[in-house]
């Protein structure tokens, strides 16, 4: 798959993601842990798809490779936040192990495709818009 149609199906999934846990957070959280969520849980995990959906505009309109490693780095510190509140609240930590996955998949997801988008920058680019310089 291309990578900008890679960057758009993944916006696509994330904006799908982003308002399932807006709509819908309960149910959604009670799906991925097998656990009726508290409400302060569901309330995170709304602000979290709004973050998500955001971040799903924002990339949408400027699919360019620096958005998607921003994003891509965004995704990575949201998985090692999740990972060490996991590490200290007990009583939330399926929902927030489920959380750090969700992150840790959309970042591994980011990354191929920004790579891949830069490489092509990189190829489409003169020789000397690269770093050469002109013998003197």
């Amino acid at each position: 798959m291309p990578a900008a149609a890679g960057g758009r199906a993944l916006q696509v999934i994330r904006a799908g993601y982003g308002m399932v846990l807006i709509l819908v957070p309960g149910p959604a959280i009670r799906l991925a842990t097998g656990r009726l969520p508290s409400r302060r849980t569901c309330r995170v995990a709304q602000v979290l798809g709004t973050r998500h959906l955001i971040q799903a505009t924002l990339t949408a309109a400027a699919p360019r490779p620096g958005m998607f490693a921003i994003g891509t780095q965004v995704d990575a510190v949201h998985t090692a936040s999740m990972l060490l509140l996991a590490a200290v609240s007990r009583a939330e930590r399926r929902a927030v192990l489920t959380d750090a996955l969700a992150e840790a998949a959309f970042a591994a997801a980011g990354l191929p495709a920004s790579v891949r988008d830069r490489e092509s920058d990189l190829a489409a680019q003169p020789p000397l818009s690269r770093g050469s310089t002109r013998p003197a």
